[in-house]
């Protein structure tokens, strides 16, 4: 146990807290995040409470967790292992694209590529949940009709933080501040988060998805449908960043064991490079996975 996390449990435990199951996290100047945060509170009980470098914080007792607002913006949560004792981050995000497609998206953070353009470090990932971002994914997708023109889908690892030691999912609203101030997409992730963190965890085959493209259909749809959990998802435009077989090799290796779950299995685009997925097939060799081409 470093110093760092000493203090961060000293810090807590002079408060009245012990460590708690999750810390939802979000930045008070993210219009999604933080309505997100305001519609949770809506819906529980809390106690307001003062976490170090925290705006605003409060206990949420019916679900063991904490919830707090930051001013820094969330690609840049590498502290929070300093200030909260917690099993888990799950951090309430916007999220932006130039396509602007209306979405509700889960991923996990990490920087699976030689360069770290949003925050983070290269080549870098931090522990993912997948049984925790499945269930997310489920849970807005069985409310997604709210909403007309909203899709759900996974992303692929993509930007900071990436030195957690705890594992992180994000949950987002895009791709607009036309979408992030919405108050109906607000209250649909509120109740989705709701619903994950106090849903029972299914019996599913834990994977990591190599391929594709940053909206990850396939896996999305194998999630959906079927019993699989994906934690990181390293898509074809990383690898060819990456493009050393090697590197692939170790990039893919550190995205199996970094999981809150046993890895089980690879689900690889079939269209690879054969000097990828022969890395891969190393990769699974060596960590006693199944691997299926689709």
């Amino acid at each position: 146990m470093n110093s760092g996390y000493s203090d961060t449990q000293q810090s807590f435990s002079k408060l009245g807290f012990n460590r708690v199951r999750a810390c939802l996290a979000y930045s008070v100047n993210d219009p999604a995040g933080s309505g997100i945060a305001k519609a949770i509170l809506t819906l529980v009980e809390y106690v307001p409470m003062k976490l170090p470098l925290a705006s605003e914080s409060y206990e949420i007792p019916r679900l063991n967790a904490v919830l707090a607002g930051f001013n820094e913006d969330v690609l840049y949560f590498e502290f929070l292992d300093e200030v909260c004792l917690a099993d888990f981050y799950l951090v309430l995000s916007r999220h932006s694209s130039e396509a602007g497609v209306k979405s509700f998206t889960v991923h996990h953070p990490g920087n699976p590529m030689r360069t770290a353009v949003a925050g983070g470090r290269p080549l870098e990932l931090p522990p993912s949940n997948p049984l925790l971002s499945r269930r997310l994914l489920v849970s807005l997708a069985r409310r997604v009709e709210r909403m007309p023109g909203f899709v759900v889908s996974y992303e692929v690892t993509h930007h900071g933080p990436s030195s957690l030691r705890k594992p992180v999912t994000f949950v987002e609203i895009g791709s607009s501040m036309s979408e992030w101030v919405l108050r109906e997409a607000h209250s649909l992730v509120a109740e989705a988060v709701l619903d994950a963190l106090t849903s029972p965890e299914e019996l599913c085959t834990i994977a990591v998805g190599v391929g594709g493209n940053h909206y990850a259909p396939i896996f999305t749809r194998r999630a959906l449908e079927g019993r699989e959990a994906y934690g990181h998802m390293i898509a074809s435009y990383a690898l060819k960043d990456l493009d050393d077989p090697e590197l692939v090799q170790k990039v893919v290796r550190e995205a199996c064991i970094k999981s809150s779950v046993p890895t089980n299995k690879l689900v690889v685009e079939k269209k690879l490079k054969r000097s990828w997925r022969d890395a891969l097939e190393k990769i699974a060799t060596e960590l006693n996975l199944q691997v299926e081409y689709v």
